[in-house]
């Protein structure tokens, strides 16, 4: 789970690049993608919060275990 949320939220925000590259050299008013650079953020920005809520929560559970090791010995 964690890895796949990393995968979205890395290949949301090199989408995003892209757009913002192509938005600056090709003039073009037909495709606007200025609501699918938002969503690509938006995107980015949850999945990132959700990979780093359960980045946080295995690192804190590894701590308890090793303080109940330490309080063992």
């Amino acid at each position: 789970m964690k890895k796949s949320l990393k995968i979205i939220s890395i290949a949301s925000i090199i989408l995003f690049g892209i757009l913002w590259v192509l938005s600056k050299f090709v003039d073009s008013t037909e495709f606007n993608t200025m609501d699918i650079r938002n969503i690509l953020v938006l995107i980015y920005l949850v999945t990132s919060l959700k990979y780093y809520q359960m980045e946080v929560k295995d690192k804190n559970s590894i701590i308890e275990e090793l303080q109940t090791k330490l309080v063992e010995k």
